[in-house]
């Protein structure tokens, strides 16, 4: 029988109906076949000689000219820090220009292509979707319809369920009162945060949010700051464009040392290691 017929359960397996996959067997499919056609893909930008983040954010230019780096960073889901670092390199290159201006009013530098620039990802976007043809062209046309509608259901749904600590004792954090202490904390990410500052921007004295937090999540507020700037520091280190003592900086840490024992404490390996294994670059 195949593996996709049962649905495993306290370590049994049980019988699943005839023309049924478990959502645990969907699950590891669709990982593999992400990361399979991710690793495809992106060998294929680097062996034309461009680095994974310069592609990203020219092809962001490609289609919407004239950004600023939050921008580009929204749009891209790279981190701040990685995307200032790109675009210098990309403005010395002479592929991007800086436009300060916006009509009359003077705004934050953005960023648009040069003729160079243009020309390049053009060809780079060409040949990019061409590799894109040669992973879905094994479909038919209805059955990439099919695929296309499906991700896109699960994408929103996701997209509406962002991970947070869950409210379900007596005692604890109010939905509202989680929501916002959580956000709070993620984007302040980059410096050093303390509990009591998370604790003021909902309104509660420091032991009452300690003690409400945990009741609520069953973490210490602590534990879960960390695992948000860990979190973040692994963002970085997977685009491979900032260095790990600007990484130490970026997320909080008081120095490289600082970040790299807590990191190999939290996630078992050192960073270098960590990045070797899913650098971008």
């Amino acid at each position: 029988m195949t593996a996709s017929l049962y649905s495993y359960k306290n370590g049994n397996a049980k019988r699943l109906p005839a023309g049924v996959v478990s959502r645990g067997r969907l699950w590891i499919v669709l990982r593999r076949a992400y990361h399979s056609i991710v690793d495809f893909l992106e060998s294929g930008i680097t062996a034309r000689g461009v680095a994974l983040s310069d592609f990203v954010v020219l092809e962001v230019l490609l289609h919407k000219d004239d950004l600023t780096v939050a921008e580009i960073a929204k749009k891209t889901r790279m981190a701040t820090a990685s995307v200032e670092i790109t675009v210098a390199r990309l403005k010395q290159q002479n592929l991007i220009r800086l436009r300060s201006q916006r009509g009359k009013q003077q705004d934050k530098p953005s960023f648009k292509l040069t003729e160079q620039g243009s020309g390049l990802i053009d060809w780079l976007y060409e040949e990019h979707e061409k590799d894109i043809g040669i992973l879905f062209d094994i479909l038919s046309s209805q059955q990439q319809i099919d695929l296309y509608q499906s991700l896109r259901t699960v994408g929103h749904s996701a997209a509406g369920r962002r991970a947070v600590p869950t409210t379900s004792k007596k005692g604890g954090l109010t939905p509202w009162q989680l929501r916002r202490a959580v956000e709070y904390i993620r984007q302040h990410a980059d410096r050093p945060v303390t509990i009591k500052e998370v604790a003021a921007s909902i309104e509660l004295s420091d032991s009452h949010f300690r003690r409400a937090f945990k009741i609520a999540t069953g973490l210490p507020p602590h534990r879960w700051l960390l695992s948000v700037r860990i979190g973040e520091a692994q963002k970085l280190l997977k685009e491979g464009v900032v260095s790990l003592s600007e990484i130490a900086l970026e997320t909080g840490f008081v120095d490289q040392s600082h970040f790299s024992r807590t990191f190999q404490k939290v996630i078992g390996v050192s960073p270098r290691v960590w990045q070797r294994d899913h650098d971008l670059q």
